[in-house]
């Protein structure tokens, strides 16, 4: 019998996911994506690993998008808790683009090579000292990873992203990595407000721009693949990626990919969702990981706009926007529309009191 339970926990404006299935080996296989910030770990993270401990399994991958403190916070405190023998380190291995690659042993020696020991530095050194560190980049162009039954298929980021990410971060050029968005986020993403008082009517579609985030746009995004369901896990990634991986797998307006979840991009953000992007995908159920109560005023309900007003969706399909958070900022995003709004585009809204959503797929 197959069976999978998917997790999305509270991680305020970031990611922290779970996955638990039984594999095509009979035994139960479990993956865990982003960790959202340090306090995510406290507030979710630790009873899952403790339970998980209590079971007698492993998290047999990690996946770290990117090296965004709302991605990747809770892995480094996981990696305090292990140094301090709080909790021991039962991850099998992470899939993980570190920022820069260099020899940190001989950093040690000679500090002046590093500005600063970042998070993302943390990481790659605690996973190279440890060796569960994958030996190739994660880009769109590997082959799918297959575990016991499960698939996953990278669909962000290419190699010219990851490129843009070297480059930035070389050592050669002394620069501290960008633990955040909050002084160069990008004109895309940006807002000095919310928009939850515009009518969903009103946004002007045609006018987009993409989000030129060169840290979002090496987001490690996926395509995972059990029991012929698929789920799209789409962390902060450029959409405009996403479709080209999309395409070239075969999909197209036409013939479009038929998903159970999609994980929205970016929390929501208007400048990582694209027209593009939902004409090439069917799914009722969207997952938006955002509490609204940030600086960035996320989720944007432009962006919900632009799912529900695609040109190319069937309206004879329900709709489904997943909220991690139950809050006033949250549920004042339709407050201005009338009723009447739920029915013309087929869809409903659902807010969480709880740590997680958790989904049996």
């Amino acid at each position: 019998m197959k069976f999978m339970e998917i997790k999305f926990f509270q991680a305020e404006c970031g990611d922290a996911a779970s996955i638990r299935f039984l594999g095509s080996d009979n035994k139960y296989h479990n993956i865990f994506i982003d960790a959202g910030y340090e306090r995510t770990f406290r507030h979710a993270l630790d009873t899952e690993i403790q339970e998980n401990i209590k079971k007698g399994e492993q998290i047999d991958l990690w996946i770290i998008s990117h090296i965004h403190d709302d991605h990747i916070g809770g892995i480094i405190k996981y990696i305090d808790t292990i140094n301090n023998g709080e909790f021991k380190d039962i991850v099998n291995q992470y899939l993980y683009n570190p920022p820069r690659i260099y020899d940190f042993k001989k950093s040690i020696n000679n500090p002046s090579k590093i500005v600063s020991i970042d998070q993302g530095d943390i990481l790659y050194e605690y996973l190279k000292s440890t060796n569960k560190l994958q030996n190739h980049e994660i880009i769109n162009s590997v082959k799918p990873l297959e575990l016991a039954g499960l698939k996953l298929t990278i669909l962000s980021p290419s190699q010219q992203k990851l490129n843009k990410l070297r480059d930035k971060y070389h050592l050669d050029k002394f620069k501290s990595l960008e633990r955040q968005e909050d002084e160069l986020i990008s004109d895309a993403v940006a807002q000095k407000q919310n928009d939850y008082k515009t009518l969903i009517n009103d946004f002007d579609l045609e006018k987009w721009k993409e989000d030129n985030s060169i840290e979002n746009g090496s987001s490690i995004s996926i395509l995972m693949e059990y029991n012929n369901k698929k789920i799209i896990w789409l962390a902060d990634s450029h959409p405009s990626d996403v479709v080209n991986s999309l395409t070239k797998m075969g999909f197209n307006k036409e013939n479009k990919i038929v998903c159970e979840w999609v994980k929205v991009t970016h929390h929501g953000s208007k400048g990582n969702n694209s027209d593009a992007l939902y004409d090439l995908i069917t799914c009722e159920n969207y997952l938006f990981s955002a509490n609204g109560e940030n600086k960035h005023n996320l989720p944007s309900k432009e962006c919900m706009a632009r799912i529900l007003r695609n040109k190319n969706r069937l309206l004879n399909s329900k709709y489904k926007f997943y909220f991690t958070y139950d809050n006033e900022t949250l549920r004042s995003i339709f407050k201005t529309e009338n009723d009447s709004i739920f029915k013309e585009y087929n869809f409903e809204v659902i807010f969480n009191n709880n740590k997680y959503l958790a989904f049996n797929l």
